[in-house]
């Protein structure tokens, strides 16, 4: 647990150690992903909330709706993306102070993109027997009390599990990042080493989002703009820090760089 400390405590540290400096490097990002939740919630807001009346079921979106929906998800998610490389290169090419240094090229931009949709498609057939785990945990029990605490248990261990997996295979973003070839087994080998502290980064990354969303389900607002803004500052601090774990495990496993640094 210590190590999955350090590793946890260097990728906050990060983070945090100059404020003005990380909202600098993610500037570009941040405002793509924001600003793309707030025109979701000004001009789809019926793909969210459906328009309901008292007799009536919900209308449908319209085809407009639907599809500047799906333009403004695909432009948010690529700021994601951009936000993700940005942080990489930031941290992994010794921070430096032009911004123009840090920015992708195209070919950087779309491998890392393709590096992506792989970790997904990987970490989409690892869920199934994850799935298939935690039905035969407890299935009926979270059927029966979906907001029990076997609920909340189960839903800890398969969200662990899932994590794990992630950290396991997701090295190649960073490596993509900087335009360094990795695939998915070398990723897997090179977390070899600290595969058993995984598990302790993963179980105090899960613990935190679940206390996260418990908090946020507590405190804001179930709708309207400021919901939505609210619900994607913590979306988006969440990938900072899983972002961050992942640049943290690059710099230590490949290039050699220390937790304590």
């Amino acid at each position: 647990m210590n190590t999955a400390l350090a590793i946890l405590t260097h990728a906050l540290r990060m983070l945090i150690h100059a404020p003005s400096t990380t909202i600098r490097v993610l500037m570009p990002a941040l405002v793509l992903v924001i600003g793309c939740s707030l025109a979701i919630a000004l001009l789809t807001p019926d793909m969210i909330i459906p328009k309901q009346t008292i007799n009536a079921p919900a209308e449908p979106p319209t085809l407009q709706a639907a599809l500047f929906f799906l333009m403004f998800g695909a432009v948010g998610l690529i700021g994601y993306a951009l936000m993700a490389i940005l942080w990489h290169r930031h941290v992994l090419l010794n921070g430096s102070d032009r911004i123009e240094d840090l920015r992708p090229d195209r070919a950087i931009f779309l491998g890392y993109i393709w590096r992506a949709i792989l970790v997904g498609l990987a970490q989409m057939v690892a869920a199934i027997p994850i799935a298939i785990l935690i039905g035969i945990l407890g299935g009926s029990m979270m059927y029966a009390n979906p907001t029990g605490p076997m609920a909340t248990l189960l839903g800890l261990v398969a969200s662990v599990i899932f994590v794990w997996v992630a950290m396991r295979l997701s090295v190649v973003l960073p490596a993509a990042a900087l335009g360094e070839p990795m695939r998915l087994g070398e990723s897997w080998t090179t977390t070899k080493p600290i595969s058993a502290a995984l598990w302790g980064v993963a179980l105090l990354l899960s613990g935190l989002n679940i206390c996260v969303y418990m908090i946020s389900d507590t405190l804001l607002p179930v709708t309207g703009g400021l919901a939505i803004l609210a619900h994607t500052i913590i979306y988006v601090v969440e990938g900072l820090v899983f972002i961050s774990v992942l640049t943290t495990l690059y710099g230590h496993l490949v290039e050699g760089r220390s937790l304590g640094q």
